[in-house]
């Protein structure tokens, strides 16, 4: 059987769904990268959360990890984090409705830089003393450390402020950098041995030049991509990502390559970022990375739109991951926000609860039990408007992999949904399901049949069930024979 030339393929839904209508929700396409696979391309489900800790603080904005040094900011409190785990409050920050940021420098300073809530804190780190830092009063969005300095930045005004070497409570009020330029800074990250700066318009590249007094001096770079969404702005590795912009317009996602931005976003992520923007501004778009599996994943969180894009820096491909809210019958974006490797696991939190859970590609679940529910709309089989017979559609995917029971089921076997449509995905047929077996039936074949002769067809394939979901391919059989 001839296989369905692209159903494993990422989201891509065009401004007009006769193009393409493309969507991939909470699967991540991986390329198999031995020769003689049974497919090239293959689906493998995003991951589910378990708990790993509970606060009464509620609504995640930092984790932070590097030797021994764990961090969380929930709410107004700040927390330490020890092996078991075992979160320790340690005092209270200001809130806003920002990220917060953490940096140390190291163990000679024994000292972490918070800032939060426009504000930035000392963290004595041998004894856990918490103290507000007053040069940084209402100065301080985000932090770094470069070279035993910690950094503050000020995106109101623009200042990129340091403390003395190796001392966060001294901050030398003459230490600071300003952009003398209209396009005045929005946003900073630090990624050793450089110092991200940029603006609306256009960004700069700072460095350690070993320059007294100021140590730090501009690299002789600068590129005409600002940033519309100051919190998009995070690194994976020696890559940045951010949601940008220009003088000509926003809505362009963009990652270094060496020191020059590349476009990055599709057109249509641009334009679900456009509509999105009808719904809000950008500004308050969050970006977060991890790297699980071989695949660094960079996380665009919309509020506004209540959505989530995923771009996989291997696969150079876009998927989209949501919570199923079955009451709206719709996704809203996923929920974590906020990603550290704490104690060798992926560690999040999110907007709604207290409760730090850990990534775990093992969990079909979100944390509070409901369903991850996974959907991929295919491409449409098309030829020039020709009919085309289909007998047999035949999903080529893991079967018996159910549990013993399904949570809070009484069947035993895994199911599946798939409905087509046959004017670009603006209508549905009926929904029909099919059966993956119970767990150990792995020879189960998955089929419909009897599906007409259409002209322009598209398929759409929905689970729920908390199994591991992993698709291989999708094969078309029109002559019947059902081999």
């Amino acid at each position: 059987m001839p296989p369905w030339n692209g159903f494993v393929g990422p989201s891509y839904t065009s401004q007009s769904l006769l193009a393409d209508a493309e969507r991939l929700v909470n699967w991540y396409p991986e390329q198999i990268e031995s020769p003689f696979a049974t497919a090239q391309v293959v689906f493998y489900p995003t991951p589910g959360t378990r708990d790993w800790a509970t606060v009464t603080d509620v609504g995640c904005r930092a984790l932070f990890s590097i030797d021994n040094v764990q961090l969380a900011v929930l709410g107004s409190s700040l927390y330490r984090i020890g092996v078991g785990p075992v979160l320790t409050k340690i005092g209270t920050v200001a809130t806003d409705n920002n990220l917060a940021y953490a940096v140390t420098n190291g163990t000679i300073g024994n000292q972490a830089l918070i800032g939060a809530g426009g504000n930035g804190y000392n963290l004595d780190l041998p004894t856990n003393t918490l103290t507000a830092i007053a040069n940084l009063s209402g100065k301080v969005f985000q932090v770094g450390m470069l070279d035993g300095w910690m950094v503050a930045f000020d995106a109101t005004s623009g200042t990129m402020r340091l403390s003395n070497h190796e001392d966060n409570t001294t901050w030398d009020p003459t230490q600071f950098a300003i952009r003398q330029a209209p396009d005045q800074w929005r946003a900073m990250i630090i990624v050793p041995p450089d110092i991200w700066l940029l603006g609306q318009q256009s960004g700069d590249v700072w460095y350690d030049a070993g320059a007294a007094p100021f140590p730090f001096a501009p690299r002789q770079i600068n590129f005409k991509y600002g940033i519309a969404a100051p919190q998009s702005l995070a690194a994976i590795g020696p890559t940045v990502l951010w949601l940008a912009q220009t003088s000509e317009g926003e809505g362009m996602v963009v990652r270094t390559n060496a020191y020059q931005p590349q476009r990055i976003s599709t057109y249509a992520v641009e334009t679900a970022i456009a509509q999105y923007q009808q719904l809000g501004s950008l500004s308050a778009v969050e970006g977060m990375t991890y790297l699980d599996r071989g695949h660094p994943f960079y996380c665009l969180r919309f509020p506004a739109a209540d959505a989530t894009w995923v771009y996989d820096l291997a696969m150079g491909t876009w998927h989209e991951r949501g919570y199923w809210n079955p009451a709206r019958n719709q996704y809203e974006a996923w929920r974590p926000r906020v990603h550290a490797l704490i104690f060798d696991q992926h560690i999040v939190g999110d907007a709604q609860t207290g409760v730090l859970q850990v990534l775990d590609a093992n969990v079909g679940l979100e944390r509070d039990g409901s369903v991850i529910r996974r959907l991929r709309r295919a491409p449409a089989l098309f030829n020039e408007m020709q009919q085309i017979p289909i007998r047999v559609i035949e999903l080529y995917l893991e079967t018996g992999t159910a549990p013993i029971a399904i949570a809070g089921m009484t069947r035993r076997d895994g199911r599946l949904m798939w409905r087509t449509s046959d004017d670009g995905g603006r209508t549905w047929g009926n929904e029909r399901q099919a059966t993956v077996g119970s767990r150990g039936e792995t020879r189960v074949r998955v089929r419909f049949w009897r599906n007409g002769t259409p002209r322009d067809r598209v398929g759409e394939l929905t689970v729920s069930d908390p199994i591991p979901w992993r698709v291989i391919s999708c094969y078309i059989n029109n002559d019947g024979s059902g081999a």
